[in-house]
Parts: structure tokens; sequence; C-alpha cells
């Protein structure tokens, strides 16, 4: 699949059929979503994934989406056969901007906007095409770290970014965010200035 069709086909969803997802296709997703660029080669993106149906379940529970379906909305997070939180170690940061070759280099405590941030977004964007790529589909949830660590056992240093479910699609309804339309590309794109 050409790049330009995976990004017009990438979209969140949040329906998934009960077809099991090849685990094949999972450890594609991941390696791909592993490879995004890090501050220094730091490599400090990490994916803790979840198929076991006990533990998507206590994930769904932490992350309310019992709140979600007493709103009217269809359970999601459950139905979801894979389940990824992204995370990303700012302390592998920290080591190896502390290696001789980093010295004199600005250190991450300095960084205005950190970039493990950054990095963990290129990880997170990698793994939703790479889903679109594999022919499944994806969608996003934010996450409350204390909800979910105890879940995975995520360590304390470790910062999930959310949480990402992959399955095969089913029919959805289109969110109604999409009735806003995009921004026109001259109010979103600027050439030399603001």
């Amino acid at each position: 699949m050409e790049l330009s069709e995976v990004l017009a086909r990438r979209r969140m969803v949040r329906r998934y059929t009960a077809e099991p997802v090849d685990p094949a296709a999972v450890a594609r997703i991941l390696d791909r979503a592993r490879r995004a660029p890090s501050a220094g080669f730091s490599q400090g993106q990490t994916f803790v994934v979840v198929t076991e149906e006990r533990r998507r379940h206590a994930l769904a529970h932490a992350c309310d989406e019992e709140e979600h379906v007493a709103r009217g909305l269809p359970r999601w997070l459950s139905s979801a056969p894979v389940h990824v939180l992204p995370c990303v170690e700012p302390d592998r940061y920290r080591a190896r901007y502390a290696e001789p070759d980093k010295a004199g280099s600005v250190t991450p405590d300095d960084w205005e906007v950190p970039f493990w941030w950054v990095d963990g977004g290129q990880s997170l964007m990698l793994l939703l095409l790479a889903a679109v790529d594999e022919g499944l589909a994806a969608g996003f949830l934010a996450v409350r770290a204390a909800a979910v660590r105890p879940v995975v056992g995520l360590p304390d240093d470790v910062a999930p970014l959310g949480l990402v479910t992959l399955g095969h699609p089913a029919p959805d309804r289109r969110s109604g965010s999409l009735a806003r339309g995009r921004r026109d590309w001259s109010d979103q794109v600027r050439w030399e200035h603001w």
C-alpha cells in the first residue's frame, strides 16, 4: 500500500469484529512503531501489548468503559482484540545525554519540550499508520497512568501516552467531530513567517 493511501485511510476506529488479529501482524506493527526517531538514539519508547481477554477487560474498566456505555456509546475497549500502551521512559534520555558523546548538549531537564514526548508521538503515529498498512483499524484513548499501571505492572518511571486498540474494523458511526471539516490549508500552513 502506498503511503498516500495509508494516510487517506487512517482514522480512529472504535468498533471491531470478533475476528482475531494475527500475532505476526501485531509484531510487524510494533517493529515499525519502534523505528521512530529518538533524540540521541535514546530509544526511550516502549510498548505494552495486551491480548489476554481478562487483562483487556481490566484495562477497559481502568479506562472507565462503563461510563462510556452509560452515556449510550457502544463497548469499544473490551471488544478490541489487541490493546497497546505506547509508553516513554524519560530516564533513558537522561542516561543517554549523560554519556560522553553528548557532553555539552542541552540536557533533557533543560528541554522546553521534552523529546520523549515528541519521540513517543512519532512512535504512536507510526503504530497507527502501520495498523492501516496491515489492513487493520486502530483507535486511541487517553489514559490515567495511575489507573492502568497496576493492570499491566507499569513501573513508576514509565509514562503511558494512552491506549491504542487494534482489530478488524466493524461498521462504525463516524465521529461527530468530522462535521467540523479540516482547517483550510492557508490557515494551517505558513510560509516564511506567521
